[in-house]
């Protein structure tokens, strides 16, 4: 069942943090967790294995905190970058869509560093997602010592002290048409990520976009594929990266870059640390297209050396799109006969429900939020529909036609096959109906 989290206590839990913490340790198979439309003022970590936290609207779903670096611990000291999170994952295959995570503190001249989403764990997910802050707003990195109390049970990679510390853990992280705001190093960290058609909006102090501390072994860092760099700073006040180590990767493939990067794009962070050949462009389009000023020590890659980067290649054989489809059961009882292997059934059926109940109580909504292509919605209904209850009645050749049809169209429009099943309970106008709009909508219709 998908979980509903909901402030106004409607859903399962008040609180994002409640829901994840009822989540099974050792939890093998996906767990929904489905945000209602709100702001949650809370600190979250995401602990466990195979979570899907949706949003039920992306600008208006909301995850916000106000931790920054100059915050004091119990001793008094400056908690530093690592403790400012608003979010922290360090579970494995989870996978977070259609919500905002801010981090509120301010600017990084007055607050210091205040992260936004700290992503720590392996093979993480991230499909349009708005992160917003200033200064350092998305890392990318391994749990360390700072965060150990904060993480478990998940413990610290052995031999991890800090950052520079990373030979190691070539974590994979994936982000798709998701918004990332910030000014200073506000993409940073040593993982291997991918970038796939992303926003990155650099505040109106201008700065740096990414800060890459890529261990010296590793052949990929960070690659932004078909991204958009878009500034409210003045013209030329944006640099597309520094490196944070001394053998830093960062890679800009066909991305679209407005007058506010500066046309000498990468810049050196100290005399140490310089640009090399590791950071690199290749096609880029708008007002910065022009590379004859940039960087000489950056890399102008080929059309065959750009062709290299695909996401298998930079994800080390993993590919986001790789997973157990979920078929969704829309009923008024559960459908036993779809469990096997090769898919999950996340069954949403619930007595007393009708094809407009069903609607009316935004299960529908909840599972279109939850589609993704590969998976199979089943949708039985009739029998309850017959009933003279206004809260449930359809009328078989007009109003079920029509909330059929919005089945049929969510399950199309988040490319997803949908399967009408015969509700073997209901009259026979209404099962000739579903079965005529089967075959009109040129779907499936199924007698179980």
């Amino acid at each position: 069942m998908i979980r509903i989290i909901a402030k106004d206590g409607s859903g399962d839990y008040t609180t994002v943090q409640a829901a994840i913490d009822a989540v099974p340790e050792g939890n093998r198979e996906p767990v929904i967790l489905l945000l209602r439309m709100d702001e949650y003022h809370e600190r979250v970590i995401v602990n466990k294995d195979n979570v899907r936290l949706v949003g039920e609207a992306r600008d208006r779903t909301v995850i916000t905190w106000s931790a920054c670096a100059k915050d004091l611990n119990e001793e008094g000291k400056e908690k530093g970058t690592f403790l400012s999170y608003t979010m922290l994952v360090t579970g494995e295959n989870v996978e977070v869509e259609n919500l905002t995570i801010r981090n509120d503190a301010g600017f990084g001249h007055e607050v210091g560093q205040a992260v936004a989403v700290y992503a720590a764990g392996d093979r993480g997910v991230w499909r349009n997602c708005v992160m917003s802050a200033h200064q350092d707003t998305l890392f990318c990195g391994p749990t360390m010592p700072k965060v150990q109390k904060d993480a478990l049970p998940r413990k610290v990679p052995e031999g991890v002290e800090s950052v520079g510390d990373c030979p190691m853990v070539y974590e994979r992280q994936y982000f798709e048409k998701c918004i990332i705001r910030g000014d200073v190093d506000f993409i940073f960290g040593p993982y291997r990520c991918w970038f796939e058609q992303c926003e990155l909006i650099e505040n109106i102090d201008g700065g740096i976009y990414t800060a890459a501390n890529t261990p010296e072994e590793a052949e990929f860092g960070m690659v932004f594929h078909q991204c958009k760099l878009t500034g409210e700073c003045g013209e030329g006040k944006a640099f597309l990266g520094r490196p944070w180590r001394k053998f830093a990767r960062t890679v800009f493939l066909e991305c679209e870059m407005d007058e506010h990067v500066a046309p000498e794009g990468f810049v050196d962070w100290d005399a140490e640390k310089k640009v090399t050949e590791r950071y690199a462009e290749f096609g880029t389009r708008g007002a910065r297209a022009d590379l004859s000023e940039r960087n000489p020590a950056e890399k102008i890659l080929s059309a065959e050396e750009a062709a290299a980067y695909t996401i298998e290649r930079v994800m080390d054989g993993w590919h986001p799109e790789t997973r157990v489809p979920t078929w969704f059961v829309c009923a008024a009882e559960g459908m036993p006969e779809l469990e096997g292997e090769g898919h999950l059934v996340e069954d949403c059926a619930a007595a007393g429900m009708s094809s407009k109940k069903f609607v009316a109580e935004k299960w529908l909504n909840f599972v279109e939020l939850c589609l993704r292509p590969g998976d199979k919605m089943f949708v039985r209904f009739g029998k309850e529909d017959a009933k003279a209850d206004r809260s449930v009645h359809t009328s078989a050749r007009t109003t079920y036609l029509e909330y059929l049809n919005m089945y049929v169209d969510a399950a199309k429009r988040q490319r997803s096959e949908i399967v009408i099943v015969e509700d073997p309970g209901a009259p026979e106008a209404y099962r000739d109906a579903a079965k005529d709009l089967a075959e009109i909508r040129g779907v499936k219709y199924e007698v179980h």
